[in-house]
């Protein structure tokens, strides 16, 4: 039963992710499940736009974005 809560609120909060139209902040916060400051490949997983990207904006290519790196995906 935890799990099937907690798969549900992950889908909740990534839906809510893919809705806003604001910048990378926001998005960066979301993706960052164990709040580490980075985003590894797993968790770029949830949001499918950062997922095809993630080896383009992975520029230190060390397998994880930070904000700065994130954030080249909303400067396009």
């Amino acid at each position: 039963m935890k799990k099937s809560a907690a798969i549900a609120a992950f889908i909740l909060v990534s839906s809510t992710a893919m809705a806003q139209p604001t910048g990378g902040t926001d998005l960066f916060t979301l993706l960052d499940v164990d709040a580490d400051q980075m985003i590894s490949a797993e968790e770029a997983k949830i949001h499918e736009p950062v997922h095809e990207q993630f080896d383009t904006l992975d520029v230190n290519k060390d397998g994880q974005l930070s904000a700065d790196e994130f954030n080249l995906l909303a400067k396009g």
